[in-house]
C-alpha cells in the first residue's frame, strides 16, 4: 500500500487529477447502480451517467427516479462543475509552464541524431540558419548561458540554458547521442579565455561520450595543439580563416 502511494505521488499533477476525477466518476457509477438496478443496468451505464452528469452534457437518456438518485445527481453536478472547471484550469496552467520552461531552456532533448552547437554569436546564428534553410528537418541543439530564451520559435531548434562544460547541461543536450557537437568561440572574453572554455567543454563532451564528433573553434595558434589533445575531431582556426580572407583580397 505505501509504495502504491509512493508512486501516485510521484505521478505529475494532471495525472493525479485525472485518477481523482475518474475514480469519484467511478463511485458514483457504481452507487447509482445498486440505487437503481432496474434503471441502470449495468455498471457502465452509471459511470456514463455520472459523466454526463459532471460534465454538464445532460442528454436525459439516463435519469435517476429514486430521491436519493436525484439528490445524488444533484451533489455530482455541484462537486463535477468545481472537478471539470479545476481540471481544465490545471491543463491550460501545466501548458503555459510547459511552453515557458522549453522557451527558457530548461527542458532536456530527448532524441537523438541531433547538431549540438555551443555559445551563441554571429557565426552560431549563421550556421544555425544556414543548416536550417538546407534541411528544415535537421535537429538542432543550441547550448548557450547569456540567452534567457531561445532566439528561434520555430523549426527544431531545441534551447539548453547553462554552461556548456558542466555535465548536467550535456546531458541536458543528450550530446551522447548527437552527431556532431560544434563549439565556437566566446567573443564576449579575450581570445585566450574562450579558448580555454571550448578546450575545457571539448573535455566534458569527450568525457560524457568519447565517440562524440565534435569541431572546435579555436581563436590563438598557441591552443591548437591542445585543442587536438584534448580530442577534438577537427579544429577551426579563426586567425587563419582572417588571415586567408585578406589574402584573397589583394588581388
Amino acid at each position: 500500500m505505501k509504495s502504491i502511494t509512493l508512486q501516485y505521488l510521484r505521478l505529475p499533477p494532471i495525472a493525479r487529477l485525472l485518477i481523482i476525477v475518474f475514480s469519484v466518476l467511478i463511485l458514483f457509477g457504481i452507487t447509482i447502480r445498486i440505487l437503481e438496478p432496474t434503471n441502470f443496468r449495468s455498471v457502465f451505464d452509471g459511470i456514463y451517467w455520472a459523466i454526463v452528469t459532471a460534465a454538464t452534457v445532460g442528454y436525459g437518456d439516463l435519469v435517476p427516479k429514486t430521491l436519493f438518485g436525484k439528490m445524488m445527481t444533484i451533489f455530482l453536478i455541484l462537486i463535477g462543475t468545481t472537478f471539470f472547471t479545476y481540471f481544465f484550469a490545471q491543463v491550460a496552467g501545466a501548458t503555459i509552464k510547459s511552453q515557458s520552461s522549453l522557451i527558457k531552456g530548461d527542458v532536456a532533448y530527448d532524441k537523438s541524431g541531433q547538431i549540438v552547437i555551443v555559445g551563441w554569436n554571429e557565426r552560431a546564428k549563421d550556421l544555425i540558419e544556414q543548416i536550417h534553410n538546407q534541411d528544415p528537418e535537421q535537429k538542432l541543439v543550441l547550448i548557450d548561458r547569456t540567452l534567457n530564451e531561445n532566439p528561434y520559435q520555430y523549426g527544431n531548434i531545441h534551447f539548453i540554458h547553462g554552461k556548456p562544460f558542466e555535465d548536467l547541461t550535456l546531458q541536458k543536450a543528450n550530446v551522447a547521442e548527437a552527431e556532431k557537437v560544434i563549439l565556437t568561440a566566446n567573443n564576449q572574453v579575450s581570445e585566450e579565455q574562450s579558448d580555454m572554455d571550448a578546450i575545457l567543454t571539448l573535455l566534458a563532451v569527450k568525457g560524457i561520450c568519447p565517440k562524440a564528433h565534435t569541431i572546435v573553434e579555436i581563436l590563438t595558434p598557441g591552443q591548437y595543439e591542445n585543442a587536438k589533445r584534448a580530442g577534438a575531431d577537427h579544429i577551426i582556426h579563426t586567425s587563419n580563416i582572417v588571415s586567408l580572407a585578406f589574402f584573397e583580397n589583394l588581388g
